[in-house]
């Protein structure tokens, strides 16, 4: 009997802990991007998110763009559950290419275009 509440109790444990921690690991699909400054040298930019579902945070951001004129990001959710908070921000600094003129945000399995350089002034801007 005492063997058998001991597998019960591990196996709630790993239940509990994947849940608390595994939420985390997968990527948030619905992050958006509110605001956006770039530095003057034209080599960093800092994007302010924020979650469109009623639940969440952002804890961590991921270019996965093997193309250097485009960046994908890629945001993860904080770990703590469905609405945890650990870790979590909504502030993101990234290096930017010279040769970056687009920025994409994966939002509902898909990559959206969110940011683009003005080709005619050299301008970045919503789009």
């Amino acid at each position: 009997m005492k063997k058998k509440l001991s597998i019960i109790i591990v196996i709630l444990l790993l239940l509990y802990g994947g849940y608390y921690f595994g939420l985390g690991l997968m990527p948030a699909t619905d992050v958006g991007i509110s605001d956006f400054k770039v530095s003057e040298k034209q080599d960093q930019i800092t994007v302010y998110t924020f979650v469109l579902s009623s639940v969440g945070y952002t804890r961590a951001v991921k270019d996965v763009s093997d193309d250097p004129e485009k960046m994908k990001l890629q945001f993860y959710p904080a770990f703590g559950g469905i609405n945890g908070s650990i870790g979590a921000k909504s502030e993101f600094n990234l290096p930017l290419a010279p040769e970056c003129k687009e920025i994409y945000v994966l939002l509902y399995d898909d990559y959206k275009l969110l940011i683009a350089k003005n080709p005619t002034t050299g301008e970045w801007e919503m789009v």
